[in-house]
């Protein structure tokens, strides 16, 4: 890739709460950080709580826990996840706005999980590109925050993958008969442990990645070594970007092989399971599982003649965003940014917002850094 001359570098923050496990959020900020350091940018990670194992994948970019103390003159963009600039006292603000404000990416992961609350008022005086992983999410958002944040204002990334999972996209279709499986989950229901174990005794060879299983940081590879996998979220694109059939189950359940029919629903929702919530025991899960595995492949080889999957490709959302931090980091939009904050930091209200916000998210960081160190 050409390195970008100075000028067109950007000095990027992703900020998340807790970067230490293999978790949705953790990985979508370690992605974030990892596609704008391939474009040359300077990269900060920063969490309340941060280490390995997933911190050794953040290769070439700076991770700091010293999240109170961040300068924010210091950046040129600033993706936020977990609400984690309301950590920052009001004097941080007043002193970005007589020096400057970065352009800010404020983003949500779920709709109901309290960790992925957005703060309305301060993406509004921050001017804020508002990014949501799903429409359920983005249409809590614009609830959550009626007449600050407007749903058409709400960008949806779809929980998109990096550009690794398109380009090794494997050249052979699945194979007619089903005879290995990728598990992916960190949460395992019960009745899937227990659907793993009678494929394996019906021949099915089952990898189970995540939470007590195997830890790792899925890759193409998992992805190609199976025949098809079963799973939630995230990783239901990246079986969509390998072309792999994937069957979406897991702790809330879910409705079974993705095929062309239920695609839009289940991507509505973030692929979670959470449209129907339909359970199943482990019996019925294996008869489903390989009864319609035929079927799913099928259905996966013809899913771009019907649905748009650029929309799932990570550089479809983030290099826009780049560019936008590019022209907004000029001379003009700098100075509007620094006069629309400087207006609200007069405002009595919005400052008494702010020193609920910084005294509610203290608390998350707190509980969050106890969790951690809780023994497993």
């Amino acid at each position: 890739m050409t390195m970008q001359t100075a000028e067109q570098r950007l000095r990027v923050l992703v900020l998340t709460n807790h970067f230490r496990w293999f978790g949705g959020s953790e990985i979508v900020a370690l992605q974030t950080a990892l596609w704008f350091a391939a474009r040359g940018d300077s990269v900060t990670l920063g969490a309340n709580v941060a280490g390995p194992p997933i911190a050794a994948h953040a290769v070439g970019m700076r991770v700091t826990s010293d999240i109170p103390n961040i300068d924010l003159s210091a950046f040129d963009l600033i993706w936020c996840q977990h609400d984690m600039l309301g950590l920052l006292p009001i004097s941080h603000w007043n002193a970005a706005v007589t020096a400057s404000v970065p352009q800010v990416a404020c983003v949500s992961l779920s709709p109901y999980e309290p960790y992925e609350h957005l703060n309305g008022p301060l993406a509004h005086a921050l001017s804020a590109d508002v990014y949501a992983n799903s429409p359920e999410t983005a249409d809590v958002i614009a609830a959550a925050n009626d007449g600050l944040i407007q749903r058409q204002r709400v960008k949806i990334f779809f929980n998109a993958a990096p550009e690794e999972f398109w380009v090794t996209s494997p050249s052979t279709p699945p194979p007619p008969e089903l005879s290995s499986i990728l598990i992916v989950s960190n949460h395992i229901p019960e009745e899937l442990d227990r659907c793993a174990a009678l494929l394996e005794q019906r021949g099915v060879r089952v990898r189970r990645l995540g939470g007590q299983h195997e830890a790792a940081l899925l890759t193409p590879v998992e992805m190609q070594a199976a025949d098809a996998v079963v799973t939630i979220g995230k990783s239901v694109v990246y079986a969509i970007a390998q072309g792999r059939p994937v069957f979406i189950y897991d702790i809330h359940g879910g409705d079974g092989w993705l095929t062309r029919d239920n695609f839009l629903l289940n991507r509505n929702y973030n692929f979670s399971g959470r449209p129907v919530q339909r359970r199943l025991n482990a019996e019925s899960l294996a008869s489903e599982i390989l009864g319609g595995y035929a079927r799913a492949a099928a259905e996966m080889i013809s899913l771009g003649e019907d649905h748009d999957l650029a929309i799932f490709r990570l550089d479809t959302h983030l290099a826009p965003l780049r560019d936008r931090a590019l022209r907004r980091n000029m001379t003009w939009p700098r100075l509007s940014r620094r006069l629309r904050l400087a207006s609200h930091l007069r405002n009595g209200s919005f400052r008494a917002h702010m020193e609920a916000t910084r005294k509610k998210t203290e608390v998350m960081r707190q509980l969050r850094r106890q969790i951690e160190d809780s023994p497993i």
